[in-house]
């Protein structure tokens, strides 16, 4: 996993992720804009209902799941990765759907043409994102596959609970078919090509790199550069040599003591 400080991973960890609460969550209606203005202007009816009369706990929420300013179950919130993986861990919230860039029809435009990308539009960390969504996808399941073969869960089956297993199942397989599609593509073709342009960028006679560079996504920009300093270190060892290599100490006294 990438470091806990590694700024590219806090990055992509702000990936947006689509996420249905599977149940209602207190005091979080403001996830929802649409559900944080009703319950406003309910609330707003309620004080305007109530105006003159004594405060007897009418003005306050009427439930202890937070009243009228709960997220009700199913409601569709965008949140960033980040903030979903304790979510997804404790079975708090379901994921119905991939961003649109990790989904069928981007990764079968990535296998058909992985070069000809520009993935930097799409994400700035499309590779490390899509790992990291992936790694979150495939733990799910697996917690979730745990959890309902303990003998607690094997004991009052469901058609919800079979429906969820198999939505988990098929969540398990698009994952790991997205993270084979995102592996193949950064380290096969693509990166052959992006070494193929750092053989090219310390020659002023040949083509320009910036229109290749300006598809590539962070890690690869990074895997570009020091494919570039690499080269231009060999160049100057083949112009210059290797120049005069220094001795151990440990050498030298050896040879003294022989």
């Amino acid at each position: 996993m990438p470091s806990y400080y590694d700024i590219d991973t806090i990055l992509a960890e702000e990936e947006l992720l689509t996420v249905k609460p599977k149940f209602a969550f207190a005091h979080l209606s403001h996830l929802d804009p649409d559900s944080h203005r009703v319950a406003s202007s309910l609330n707003r009816k309620r004080r305007r209902s109530n105006d003159g009369e004594e405060d007897d706990g009418l003005n306050k929420p009427t439930s202890g799941k937070g009243g009228h300013y709960s997220l009700p179950e199913g409601t569709k919130i965008k949140m960033p990765l980040w903030a979903m993986d304790r979510w997804a861990m404790l079975n708090f919230v379901k994921i119905p759907t991939l961003p649109r860039h990790y989904r069928q029809r981007m990764k079968e435009r990535l296998e058909a043409d992985p070069v000809g990308m520009n993935l930097s539009n799409k994400n700035e960390h499309y590779f490390l994102a899509g790992t990291l969504l992936t790694n979150l996808l495939l733990r799910t399941a697996h917690i979730h596959k745990r959890n309902s073969s303990t003998p607690t869960s094997r004991r009052t089956p469901s058609r919800a609970t079979d429906a969820e297993s198999l939505a988990m199942e098929q969540l398990s397989l698009t994952a790991k078919s997205l993270q084979h599609t995102l592996l193949t593509s950064m380290m096969g073709d693509r990166l052959c090509r992006n070494f193929d342009w750092t053989l090219s960028a310390l020659d002023a006679m040949e083509d320009d790199v910036s229109d290749w560079i300006v598809r590539l996504s962070v890690l690869e920009r990074n895997m570009f550069g020091r494919g570039v300093e690499a080269s231009g270190a060999v160049k100057t060892w083949r112009e210059f040599g290797c120049g005069r290599m220094g001795v151990s100490l440990a050498v030298v006294k050896g040879r003294n003591m022989g």
